[in-house]
């Protein structure tokens, strides 16, 4: 077989091979840093304390290869980190074991190169910025060292196995200790009002126990180390790179997962949004219809009626009949409205309600509409959803609520826009409603079906002789933008 042709097969074998390692996920890039002159000085002086205990504690290696080896799994370790959750912010990885163990095994200068592979891992797989790298490096040394002080102080350099397990989570605990209140500090900083304690203890539930288990991991690395020296080390950190590739696989597969989930969901959407609209275009067509056919033909016999009415009889009962079409054309263009409401988008969502408001009005009832600014610009789902559910439950309201009273208030609330209806009349309970679903009554059950169907939430609560509240929260459009905050518009 030629040469070129061996070579070919090779690279597709390394291809191949390369296609099964699983991909880290995509991670966006860290928060900007909003500097202040405490946090400033706060990691200055921090930084100062590390690199004046970096300069009296550091000597020369005594094993240059197992720094070398602590130092390739610790960058490994940190640049494959991955998300403790879907969602969170916290990333997690195995380096701690290495990094205690390497402390533990060299001393200051195992601390310090296991700081410098750390950044430099953290760095090639988040980006961390230069100022949040500093303070990381810092606490990183400050902590590895507070507790290889307190190792080296219980043990003596010895490897005994009482004092050793002893030492280790002795050195484990003082480790998360330095390390969660330095960053407790940070976090005040960074976020005045934050209550550290609970931080702090919530962190411990979390954190504690991987110190704890680096702790005495990092015992068992002296051991290892004292007997075999490097390639000991290198067998130490054997199944805590296996932990962390599993976890980088479970990652991966996790966030594959959620991808699909979140396209699926878009998908919904999509096919919600073009039955909405074929059933918008629809209603549209049969009003169209109805208002230039039927609307149209009872208009004229309304003129000819009176036209031809007289005096006699005769006459009066064709008046009679023209005020009875006319009647039924008022009927006609009220369902018309129903049928097809307005272009929403064009006489907006304020005017919109507030013509749904008008037959209330005419009836003597007081009728408030608040779209709040923030809302104001919403659009396509969300938006007909808001104006079908409000036009039913204001003609429940005025069909059946005895209501002197009715406010809807739109507002957005976290990108969901939030719906509320109040009316101060007669309310109802439960058994009252499941009479009026006997009796043919459908009101609160269309605004539930709209409220799901739209992919949204709606609660109802009712007091008798007090009034009515409904609640819906519906997911405004993606390209709404409205989520920003602002005044409240009324509309008495």
């Amino acid at each position: 077989m030629p040469a070129a042709d061996e070579h070919d097969q090779g690279r597709g074998r390394l291809r191949r091979l390369a296609h099964r390692i699983p991909r880290l996920p995509e991670e966006a890039r860290g928060t900007p840093v909003r500097y202040t002159p405490a946090l400033v000085a706060y990691v200055g002086l921090l930084t100062a304390v590390a690199l004046v205990a970096a300069a009296v504690t550091v000597r020369l290696p005594a094993d240059p290869a197992l720094l070398a080896v602590g130092a390739c799994a610790t960058f490994l370790l940190a640049a494959t980190a991955v998300r403790v959750l879907s969602g969170s912010a916290s990333y997690w990885s195995a380096s701690i074991f290495a990094h205690l163990g390497l402390t533990f095994a060299a001393g200051p200068i195992g601390a310090l190169v296991a700081v410098a592979s750390e950044y430099a891992g953290t760095t090639a797989r988040l980006g961390t910025s230069w100022f949040k790298s500093l303070f990381n490096a810092s606490n990183q040394f400050l902590s590895a060292l507070a507790a290889w002080g307190v190792f080296h102080g219980i043990t003596g350099g010895g490897t005994d196995l009482g004092p050793g397990l002893l030492a280790g989570l002795t050195a484990g605990l003082l480790s998360w200790v330095v390390n969660i209140w330095l960053l407790a500090v940070v976090q005040w900083l960074s976020q005045p009002g934050m209550r550290v304690l609970p931080y702090v203890g919530q962190n411990a539930t979390s954190v504690l126990p991987y110190f704890l288990g680096a702790g005495l991991t990092a015992f068992g690395g002296v051991v290892l180390v004292d007997l075999e020296g490097a390639a000991g080390f290198l067998l130490l950190l054997v199944p805590v790179l296996l932990l962390q590739m599993s976890l980088l696989v479970l990652s991966s597969r996790t966030r594959a997962a959620q991808l699909q989930r979140e396209a699926h969901a878009r998908e919904k959407e999509l096919l919600l949004r073009q039955a909405l609209e074929a059933s918008d275009a629809e209603r549209h067509r049969i009003a169209r219809n109805l208002h230039d056919g039927v609307v149209q033909d009872l208009a004229a016999v309304t003129v000819g009626l009176r036209a031809r009415a007289g005096q006699d009889g005769e006459g009066r009962a064709m008046l009679h009949a023209a005020d009875a079409t006319a009647e039924a054309i008022d009927e006609l263009r009220t369902l018309l409205r129903e049928i097809a409401p307005p272009d929403l988008q064009e006489i907006g969502l304020a005017a919109a309600l507030g013509d749904l408001a008008d037959p209330l009005r005419d009836a003597g009832i007081e009728v408030t509409i608040e779209v709040a600014e923030s809302a104001g610009d919403i659009h396509g789902i969300a938006l007909n959803t808001t104006y079908r559910i409000t036009q039913e439950a204001l003609h429940n309201v005025d069909q059946h609520a005895h209501a002197r009273h009715v406010v809807v208030a739109v507002g957005n609330d976290a990108g969901r826009l939030d719906l509320r209806i109040v009316d101060d009349g007669i309310g109802f309970t439960a058994d009252r409603r499941h009479q009026q679903l006997e009796a043919g009554h459908l009101g609160l059950s269309l605004i539930h079906d709209l409220a799901r169907e739209a992919g949204g939430e709606l609660e109802i609560r009712s007091v008798p002789d007090v009034g009515t509240t409904l609640h819906a929260r519906l997911p405004a459009d993606e390209a709404s933008g409205s989520a920003r905050p602002g005044p409240t518009a009324s509309h008495p």
